[in-house]
């Protein structure tokens, strides 16, 4: 009996040694309160990015004054530029006109002639001399017949009036010229009224 009752007292001991072991192998778990140094380094990072954040701040800013700057700047060249585009029309006209009102003065002088004359040979010659002026000053103005008759017939350039029968020539020719067309620099002007050959 005294045996098994030391055996049974020895139990309670070893339990206790195994129990402070496995304590000893267990990690402590973390307070959760960082270390001062780790404090420290998160203060300098966060001081760091306040700057870097100040610094996007004022280049954001500038950015968006020099774009307010460029806005205006174009807005004052495209008002310039279309009050300088309105002053070329307008000295171009007053140009032309200067010299229309010259060939008008020429026809006057003509049909004043004509009329103090009583001669048909006068008039036509002041007639024709206003003509030629007319044409020198369109051409000046950068303005130019477009030739149709005998051209094919092309709707870029010419409106078609009237369908015609004509043997002698072949399909879609311009055949007769009802009205003029003029072309200024490279754009139409007004198209020539045509008669076109259809067989």
């Amino acid at each position: 009996m005294k045996r098994k009752k030391q055996i049974h007292e020895e139990q309670p001991e070893a339990r206790q040694e195994e129990t402070l072991s496995a304590q000893a192998e267990v990690p402590s778990e973390p307070t959760g309160e960082p270390e001062v140094a780790d404090v420290a380094e998160l203060e300098a990072r966060l001081r760091a990015l306040e700057g870097e954040n100040a610094l996007l701040k004022q280049q954001l800013a500038e950015k968006h004054d020099s774009l307010l700057r460029t806005m205006a700047d174009f807005d004052n060249f495209r008002r310039r530029t279309r009050q300088e585009m309105e002053e070329i029309r307008r000295i171009a006209l007053e140009e032309f006109l200067r010299g229309l009102l010259r060939v008008m003065d020429n026809f006057e002088r003509a049909l004043q002639a004509a009329e103090e004359s009583q001669s048909f040979e006068k008039l036509m010659e002041g007639v024709q001399m206003t003509y030629r002026q007319m044409q020198s000053l369109l051409r000046e103005a950068g303005v130019q017949p477009i030739e149709a008759v005998g051209k094919p017939f092309d709707p870029n350039f010419h409106e078609a009036v009237q369908r015609v029968h004509s043997p002698e020539h072949p399909d879609e020719t311009v055949l007769e010229e009802v009205e003029r067309g003029y072309m200024i620099q490279s754009r139409v002007l007004r198209p020539s009224r045509v008669k076109v050959v259809k067989n």
